[in-house]
């Protein structure tokens, strides 16, 4: 028992000048503090209006999926409506597909209505 408290405090005591060495935090300079122009952040894109390029209503952007080794938004989680506005199913698409003006309420995603409500459910 004794040793494993040992192995305990030696573990911590090694792990401590690397903790000493991390940025103190606002280390990292100006791209941390400031939002780059024409850049959205999420809370600005959940909860938008999907349109399709033939101008119909599919539904609202439900969530984002980041890529962590790449660390930007991969895919877009759509919630995709019925006609009476209740949840038909929840669909994915690459963020590539979308285009979203700072200041709308709407999102156009490249892709016809159609082409959208007959993509596959996703587990969600």
């Amino acid at each position: 028992m004794k040793l494993i408290r040992l192995a305990a405090v030696l573990a911590a005591l090694a792990a401590m000048p690397a903790l000493a060495q991390a940025p103190a935090p606002g280390a990292l300079g100006a791209a941390a503090t400031a939002i780059p122009a024409g850049h959205l952040r999420a809370e600005q894109l959940i909860d938008r209006d999907v349109y399709s390029t033939d101008n119909v209503e599919i539904g609202e952007v439900q969530d984002l999926i980041i890529d962590p080794a790449q660390g930007q938004v991969s895919m877009v989680v759509i919630e995709v409506e019925s006609r009476l506005g209740l949840t038909q199913k929840y669909v994915s698409v690459p963020m590539a597909r979308l285009r979203a003006v700072p200041g709308e309420r709407r999102v156009t995603i490249d892709m016809a209505s159609a082409e959208i409500r007959s993509l596959p459910a996703v587990q969600y």
